[in-house]
């Protein structure tokens, strides 16, 4: 199989290495061309542009920042359209918007190319380990034939849809636990600061306990199934205490944990609409209504 990878970032640069360490036959072009050399250097083709790059490839992978420097290499004079043969297939790992993967699907089945979405989850080093996590979307036959080259890079490979937007949308959900989960430890570190707690206690926690906790695998299932009844569970009203406790323990020492006053809102509003004895994770169907899915 013959693979071209465009864009040899950090992030890029880490995945094309598994792929050559794979045995593919892969072709590598990067602006900087500075960036190839070690590629080319474990066995790969350089290209002079992204349209050279793709001339005969069956799989194209591009890893580049956002959606407006994708559109700017696959469009361009000397892009990845012009050069890339009808029935070949572009996977583009990024994070870019669901709107950009709906473009790129339509102008690939324009050209007579496909497109699969395939962002990956972890960090460069991960990479360059091949320990990555991908979502593929799109049609099965094309993730089926890219298949085989992700799982160089990839621990995990999961075909999660054939619309594209819908793995760049899980990816977007991952982030925003992972940005989410920080801020409410950085709101947890400030507070047991202000406390007076020695913060290796509270990193001992998280690394020893909180993210291997059962509990956390069970609110997982509780929201997903929205299983809240409060039977054997920890109820809406004293959770609200409990929060409120957080909360004024939080402004004695000068601080506002802003996470905590979102949570306290929706648990006073789920009281309200007579959840009380419900279990206390029940506010999600608070942010499920202010969504508008009733």
């Amino acid at each position: 199989m013959k693979v071209a990878f465009i864009g040899l970032g950090n992030m890029g640069s880490g995945i094309a290495q598994r792929i050559a360490a794979g045995g593919f036959d892969l072709t590598v072009w990067n602006r900087t061309q500075s960036k190839m050399t070690p590629l080319v250097e474990r066995g790969a083709t350089p290209a002079a542009s992204a349209r050279e790059a793709v001339a005969d490839a069956d799989v194209v992978f591009t890893s580049l920042m956002d959606d407006q420097s994708i559109f700017g290499i696959l469009q361009a004079e000397d892009g990845i359209l012009a050069g890339m043969k009808p029935g070949a297939i572009h996977v583009c790992v990024t994070t870019i918007s669901p709107d950009c993967a709906d473009r790129l699907a339509r102008l690939h089945e324009e050209h007579g190319s496909h497109y699969v979405s395939g962002p990956v989850v972890g960090r460069p080093d991960a990479a360059a380990s091949g320990q990555l996590m991908t979502y593929l979307a799109g049609a099965a036959d094309a993730i089926a034939k890219a298949t085989p080259v992700c799982e160089s890079y990839a621990k995990q490979v999961i075909a999660i849809s054939d619309t594209p937007r819908i793995a760049n949308c899980m990816k977007l959900c991952i982030n925003f636990n992972a940005v989410a989960l920080i801020e409410l430890m950085g709101e947890s570190y400030v507070l047991a600061e202000k406390c007076g707690i020695p913060l290796e206690h509270l990193r001992d926690f998280y690394q020893q306990s909180a993210f291997a906790h059962p509990a956390f695998k069970m609110y997982a299932e509780k929201l997903r199934a929205r299983d809240f009844a409060g039977r054997g569970g920890f109820v809406m009203k004293g959770g609200l205490k409990d929060v409120r406790l957080m909360l004024s323990t939080a402004g004695s020492v000068g601080i506002d944990l802003e996470i905590g006053r979102i949570v306290e809102r929706k648990l006073d509003a789920g009281i309200s609409a007579g959840m009380e004895e419900t279990d206390w994770s029940a506010f999600y169907e608070i942010t499920r209504r202010e969504a508008g899915l009733g």
